[in-house]
């Protein structure tokens, strides 16, 4: 009964009522309640008479029975961080009274105390010029209340005031006629008279808001009947010019018929230059990429028959100075050293290297020609096998079989079966098999000779 009088503004009976009450024959939990209710009902009135004499008496007897609270309940307890939290409140210790309101939202509570919890946060960060989060927590605690239809409650006249101090009259005016009827639903005196102290000005500033907006439709309207009147002129001007722009447009036509034949004569002249400037890039790429296999084998073929001069050479004086001593049988065994075979691994390898060089990524392209069953696994040893040399001396604009048997020492049936073969693995048809081979490019550039 003491709670419902003060919340409903009748301090004087609410307190009466509370001091009927005997405290010694209460539980440790309504004790805990009278406490705190005799502390909010002394800080109300005290808010609700704002004379200085009296607000201090109040808050004196106020803040006593947090004392009361904070002595005789157990520390980080719901009930010792409220008293504590609320203390620092009132007495303007902002900082002080964050942390234990910080603690008493970690511990369940009823939605009407964490409604007010939430309120009492934002006002603490009101005061500490927090706005933002202030704002925060109001909302929250207003989403409280009308989620549980609390008719006694401040967060909506709070959030009214703020929305009327940012300049949104209209939001304002919403939440405090919002507030006006719960404070009448309830009968809460000093609510009603809160809200009426700020009411009117909102409502004030909503009205001038709504004269505004009725001058800022009449001047629209004085523009766009202007415009209108703008826009008969100039349609009349426009179709004016428009009879105009047609015989004009007629003569445009007539010429644009020339210049389309004189553009279609263009057309077919640039298509054949077109196909020419392509025919003598291909040209000029096939001769870039002749001067580079041209600059590395003749390097490459030079080195090789040095080294056979100097070879033949040392063999020449070798023989000569056995013939001439008489040592018939060194003569034998110099000859017998030379090894043809390994002479010709030798230049096999010599030539893998050279073509490798040129065509880097030429075993790639060649085995993409393939089913991942018939690519070719190749002996990095040896750099190529017969099958890739064959392909790759084609590659190198050698595709006469005579000369490939000759260069390998093969048969030319065996170059020929070998082509065959490869060729019947391949997706490739047959007869495109060595165009494609002929696509595998060098990767090193041309010098540029501009």
């Amino acid at each position: 009964m003491a709670f419902v009088l003060v919340s409903a503004g009748m301090f004087k009976e609410g307190l009466d009522t509370l001091n009927k009450v005997d405290p010694k024959k209460l539980n440790e939990s309504q004790r805990y309640e009278y406490l705190f209710l005799q502390a909010r009902s002394h800080f109300d009135l005290g808010d609700y008479d704002k004379m200085v004499d009296y607000y201090a008496r109040y808050s004196t007897i106020g803040l006593a029975y947090c004392d009361s609270i904070i002595n005789s309940t157990k520390p980080g307890t719901y009930e010792n961080l409220s008293a504590v939290g609320l203390k620092a409140l009132r007495t303007g210790r902002y900082k002080d009274a964050l942390e234990p309101y910080n603690q008493i939202m970690r511990i369940p509570q009823a939605y009407q105390d964490s409604a007010i919890n939430y309120s009492c946060l934002s006002y603490i960060y009101k005061e500490l010029n927090q706005p933002e989060r202030s704002i925060s927590y109001l909302m929250q605690a207003a989403l409280i209340d009308i989620t549980h239809s609390t008719k006694e409650a401040v967060a909506l006249t709070n959030l009214a005031e703020y929305y009327y101090q940012h300049g949104d009259a209209k939001t304002a005016f919403t939440y405090i006629n919002s507030a006006i009827d719960d404070a009448n639903f309830y009968g809460a005196r000093h609510r009603e008279a809160q809200i009426s102290s700020i009411m009117p000005i909102i409502q004030t500033e909503r009205v001038n808001g709504i004269e505004k907006e009725r001058r800022s439709l009449l001047i629209y309207a004085s523009i766009i009947t202007s415009l209108i009147v703008v826009v008969i002129i100039f349609a009349i001007i426009t179709s004016r010019q428009l009879k105009k722009l047609k015989i004009a447009d007629q003569v445009i036509i007539n010429k644009n018929q020339d210049l389309n034949v004189a553009n279609d004569s263009l057309t077919q002249v640039n298509k054949t230059l077109d196909s020419a400037n392509r025919t003598l890039s291909r040209i000029n790429t096939k001769l870039d990429e002749a001067n580079i296999i041209k600059d590395e084998y003749i390097g490459y073929f030079f080195n090789i028959h040095s080294d056979y001069i100097e070879k033949i050479d040392r063999l020449k004086r070798s023989i000569d100075k056995n013939l001439k001593e008489k040592r018939y049988e060194e003569v034998g065994l110099v000859l017998n050293r030379l090894n043809t075979n390994f002479e010709r691994e030798n230049l096999y390898h010599s030539f893998d290297k050279v073509f490798l060089n040129i065509f880097p990524n030429f075993i790639d392209d060649f085995n993409a020609l393939f089913e991942p069953a018939h690519r070719v696994h190749f002996n990095e040893e040896h750099l190529l096998n017969t099958e890739l040399r064959i392909f790759a001396l084609i590659r190198l604009g050698i595709d006469e079989n005579e000369t490939i048997a000759k260069i390998l020492n093969y048969s030319v049936n065996t170059i020929y079966t070998y082509k065959t073969k490869v060729k019947n693995r391949s997706f490739v048809p047959n007869d495109e098999f060595e165009e494609r081979i002929m696509l595998i490019k060098a990767v090193k550039e041309v010098p540029d000779m501009g």
